[in-house]
């Protein structure tokens, strides 16, 4: 079994922009387990563990699913807690917009296509940044727009793997949108 999801990976130039916004908000929050720079993404699916073939057949054809999609800009984004003000996650929340959403219903239908039941009716595309650590009673509030736009130029398909100092990811197959000219 391999624990698996689709994604989308954050580009060099916002992964500065996090970084610079981060700067100030980590020395301020001790309590909060950060989220490694590579392990950054926005998820689009996931799909938990699942049998081998099942991810080999998902990697195979992959690249089909999102062959006629076009790459795009979205954002800007808010730096909140996650999933609403009192959640454990700091995240980098985008607007669910009309090529996100879009690109969210193509991989839906295509995960469906392959004998996956969705039926989720609500997108949050957000990054992750950090998980307040347990047991740790933080009543801060952070709510904080920012001029954080992100290049969606690529959809990857990783595979988690679980260790005690937090996930490793790894891309199992990465499918490049068109860029418009």
């Amino acid at each position: 079994m391999q624990r698996v999801f689709f994604g989308i990976p954050v580009g060099q130039k916002t992964q500065k922009q996090i970084n610079d916004l981060l700067s100030p908000v980590k020395k301020s929050l001790q309590a909060v387990r950060w989220v490694p720079e590579q392990n950054r993404h926005l998820t689009l699916a996931f799909l938990g563990n699942r049998p081998a073939k099942v991810v080999e057949n998902l990697v195979a054809s992959m690249d089909e699913a999102y062959q006629d999609e076009a790459g795009f800009m979205t954002g800007p984004a808010n730096l909140a807690r996650f999933p609403n003000s009192r959640g454990n996650i700091i995240a980098l929340v985008f607007k669910a917009d009309e090529h996100l959403s879009h690109l969210y219903r193509v991989t839906q239908e295509y995960l469906v296509a392959n004998g996956f039941d969705f039926n989720r009716t609500q997108f949050r595309p957000h990054i992750t940044l950090g998980r307040f650590k347990r047991h740790s009673r933080v009543a801060t509030d952070i709510k904080q727009q920012t001029n954080i736009c992100m290049q969606v130029g690529k959809v990857t398909f990783y595979q988690s793997t679980l260790t005690p100092t937090g996930s490793v990811y790894l891309a199992l197959n990465e499918t490049k949108l068109d860029m418009p000219g």
